[in-house]
Order: structure tokens, then sequence, then C-alpha cells
């Protein structure tokens, strides 16, 4: 009976620490839970040692083990990702039933990767002992597997809850967000070991080495910046007009309230910004492909506004020729010409398309989804514009997952990072505080200033060195206009990309090839 409570405590315990060390808030909330904000970043600690537990002490049988693994893992699942209930159910206008149907497939998806670790932990471990470097190789490369299949979501994975401190978030800079998940778990399996009095002393001397150069590879790193000047500095006006999701949906209806909210925030801009961010979607009506004549909507549709000659606008786009193809796409302004396109990269999924669509509706699934997910075209460009005194990219929503998406806009020669959002879709929830913590990382990655204009917020300035600047508030309407200062930090992750998770990939095959042999 006690070992049954403590197995429930432990498991219990997991889920508290896995949900809490990303930001969560309750639904409409304003910011994130106190527990998060004081102990987030080191509650990730408790994650491995506590799965471990779990998985050692749910029984003999690897059923049984499996089955544990799936019960803390699909409800920590469900606290952190909770929010896809609200873009599915209340703004997405999808059945009850069939939300809770894909969020209990995404849910069930994201836990198998927790069993695929434990098998591969269990296979290495048939031979004695695995270390704790080599579990943290395991666990890495398979999280990095979720940006790939079966869907597109790398989100809140262990690095992530990082973000705010600036110590580890350095260690991005080197090898992206997949160091630091290796490190939290290398750590954190090492810990778990040493309770158990089954560590060995020369990893744990390695790893006290490791640990230490990182340190101060980021203390270095943080004192440099502060004494770096920037190479130049863009005056740039940030839009937030915190626009609800349901006046969006139903715009053929609000659109003048949208277009007067968008007035306003245009007319307390300074005559001399320098370049005017509009959040994602902005535009209240899809514009077709190949129009340029943006002067044009604004003597029509905003004669009351302040005109400034540089913007960069979220734009829903169909090409006329193909009516049934959309793109969430962003316009490069200049001097009242639509100069270039972007076509958003990475789709959100189940929003923006449905994975696996063909299949899943050849065998029934298009009687619970409606046909209109799924139907945005995807970008293939990493676009940059040249607006003469910069060179700035657009990051539409969650093209900013991805660290290898961001850094080759930076190495087609993009001096700012410019991210817009609209993160209504998901209410008052934890999405949108998850969500813009990922530019920290991407800043640090790439050298590179992002500046975030969101619908409902946070829009926020993020340096390089991952520091945050003129956060504005969650769903209040708010503007940013200020001189943003743009650095060409040089990075070994932007210099050699993901160098460091593809030799964790090698070395975890020359592992598993060895214990292959071995079981032969």
């Amino acid at each position: 009976m006690r070992s049954s409570l403590k197995l429930v405590a432990a498991g219990l315990a997991f889920v508290l620490s896995y949900a809490f060390s990303f930001p969560i808030i309750m639904p409409g909330g304003t910011e994130p839970m106190l527990l998060h904000r004081l102990l987030g970043r080191f509650l990730i600690l408790l994650v491995i040692p506590l799965f471990f537990y779990v998985t050692e002490h749910a029984g003999a049988s690897l059923k049984r083990r499996i089955a544990a693994v799936y019960a803390i893992t699909l409800p920590a699942n469900a606290l952190v990702f909770y929010w896809c209930y609200f873009a599915l159910n209340t703004y997405g206008e999808i059945g009850v039933v069939p939300t809770v149907l894909i969020l209990l497939l995404m849910y069930s998806a994201l836990s198998t990767f927790w069993v695929v670790f434990y098998l591969i932990c269990r296979f290495l471990s048939r031979r004695g002992r695995v270390s704790p470097w080599l579990v943290a190789v395991a666990w890495t490369v398979n999280e990095s597997v979720r940006g790939l299949f079966p869907v597109d979501f790398f989100w809140s994975v262990l690095g992530h809850s990082q973000y705010n401190n600036p110590v580890t978030l350095q260690w991005a800079s080197i090898g992206s967000v997949y160091l630091i998940s290796f490190m939290i778990v290398w750590l954190s399996a090492y810990l778990y070991e040493l309770i158990k009095k089954e560590n060995s002393v020369r990893e744990g001397v390695v790893l006290t080495i490791v640990l230490a150069v990182l340190c101060i590879y980021s203390a270095v790193r943080l004192h440099t910046f502060r004494a770096e000047e920037p190479e130049k500095e863009v005056k740039v006006a940030i839009m937030q007009p915190a626009i609800n999701q349901f006046d969006i949906n139903r715009r053929e209806v609000s659109v003048f309230n949208i277009i007067g909210s968008l007035t306003a925030q245009l007319n307390t801009f300074d005559d001399d910004s320098e370049l005017v961010v509009w959040h994602e979607a902005a535009m209240p009506f899809r514009i077709p492909v190949g129009f340029t004549d943006f002067q044009y909507i604004m003597d029509k549709y905003f004669p009351d506004a302040k005109n400034f000659r540089n913007h960069i606008v979220g734009m829903d786009m169909v090409n006329n020729e193909f009516q049934s193809e959309y793109y969430n796409a962003a316009g490069f302004i200049q001097d009242g010409e639509i100069k270039k396109i972007y076509r958003k990269i990475k789709l959100a999924p189940f929003g923006e398309y449905l994975p696996w669509s063909e299949f899943l509706r050849s065998i029934g699934f298009r009687t619970l989804i409606p046909e209109m997910v799924g139907d945005f075209g995807r970008g293939r460009e990493h676009t940059v514009y040249d607006f003469g005194g910069f060179k700035a990219s657009i990051l539409i929503c969650y093209d900013g997952t991805s660290a290898e998406n961001v850094v080759e806009f930076v190495r087609n020669g993009a001096e700012l990072l410019v991210n817009i959002s609209n993160d209504a879709w998901f209410g008052a929830s934890s999405e949108t505080f998850q969500h813009g913590s990922f530019y920290r990382f991407r800043a640090v990655e790439s050298g590179r200033t992002i500046v975030r204009a969101a619908n409902v917020g946070i829009s926020e300035v993020v340096l390089p060195n991952g520091e945050v600047e003129d956060s504005t508030e969650f769903f209040k309407a708010a503007t940013i206009n200020r001189k943003v200062p743009l650095y060409n930090r040089k990075t070994i992750y932007r210099m050699f990309g993901n160098w460091f998770l593809y030799s964790l990939i090698a070395v975890l095959c020359y592992f598993l090839l060895k214990a292959l042999k071995r079981e032969k």
C-alpha cells in the first residue's frame, strides 16, 4: 500500500514538475502562476528522475511500465497544452467531440515520444548500466524528432524551460535548445544516480567541468554584449491593437471597428518612425496574389491614418486563379507599394494544415474536420527585404518555433528579425507566454535583434543576449515606438547549424548498433 502511494505521489509530482517548468496561467489569467515564476527553471530537473522512478516501480512487465508512462505524461501534456481547445472549439468552431478526439490524438502522440525514450534506455541497459550522458543523448535525439514527425510540433521541449535563465540561455548560441535539453537531462539523470548511490565519480567530474566551462562561456558572452555597440539603430513602431478573435472571425460585421483600432494606433506613432509593424493577418480582408497597390488600401480604408514610408503588414492572401489556394503571408511595404511578399513556411498543425490530411480524410476524417482545415499553402523562400538603411525578414507566428528555420533568414542577410503573431486564437491562456518565450532562444542563436508585434500581446523587443525590453501587457491595446539596436553577433550555431544534434545522432546510432550486435 505504501509503495503504491509513493508511486502515485511520484507520478503526480512528475505531472506538476513538467507542467510548471513552462509558462502556465489559469484560463482567463494575465500572467504565469507564482510557482512557475519562482521555481520553473529548477523544476525541470525533477522531471527525468521522477520519470525513471515511476517506470522502475510500476511493475516488472513491459506493458505495465508503458502504461505508467502514458498515465503520467498524458495529464502533463494536457496541462501544458490545454489552450489548443480554445483554438479548435471556442474560436475554430469545431465540435466538442472532434476537438476532444484531436486533442487526445495530439497528447497521445506527444506521450509516445516518452515511451520511445523509455524503450531506447531499456534496450541500451540490457547489458548493464546506461551512463547519464548517454541517457541525455537518447533524450535529445528523440526530442528533436518532434519537429518532424508525426506533426511539426517542437513546442515546450525541456530546454525551453530555461527561457528566463540568462546563463543557460546563452548555450543556445552553441547548439540551439538541443544543447540545453541535453545538459538538463545529463545533470538530472546524474543526480538521480547520485541519490541511488549508483553514480560514476569520473562522469561526475566530467559533468562538473562541462558545466563550469559552459557557465564561464555564458558569463563572458553576457559581459562582452554589455560593452558592445550596435552596428545601427532603426526606429520601429509596433502595433498591438488587442482585437478579439470573435471580432476577427466575423470581420464582415466588425471590419470598421477593426479599421478604427488600427488607425488609432497608427496615429500615435512618431513621424520619424522608420518601420511600422502590423500584427499577423492585420488586414481585415484577403489580398489577392499579385496585388501591389498598398497606397490604394490606405487611401480607401485608412484615410484618417498617418502615412509612413515603410511597413511590414500581415495579410491573408488568396490566389484568384485557384480560389482554394490561401496563404498566411506578410508584405514588405515601401512608398505605398507592396515590394515583396513573404509566405509563411512553418504552418501550424491542425490550424493551417492538417497533418496527413489526404490519408485521414480518405478514411473518413473529413466527417469530423471541416474542409477549411489544412488549406493554407506553404511558403518556400526565406525572404529578406532591403529597406535601404537595413535588411529585414518576417517570422509569422509559428515560424519562430524552429531554430533551423529562423537562422536561414539571417544567413540570407537579415539584420532585423520581425515576428508578427495573432495569439487571440488561444484566448487568455498559457499559449501566448509559451510562444513568446521561444524568441529569446531565436535571438541568442541567430545573434540578431527580434521585434515582436502580437495582436493581443506579448509585443516586445528581444536583444541577441536573450534580454527582453518594453514588453506589453497581455490582452491590452498598446504600442511600442522606439529605436531598436541592430547587432551582428556571430554565433557557433549560426555558422555550423545543428552540428551538436547531428553529433548526438551519430553517437546514439553507434551505441544502438553496438547493442544490436550484442543481442545477436
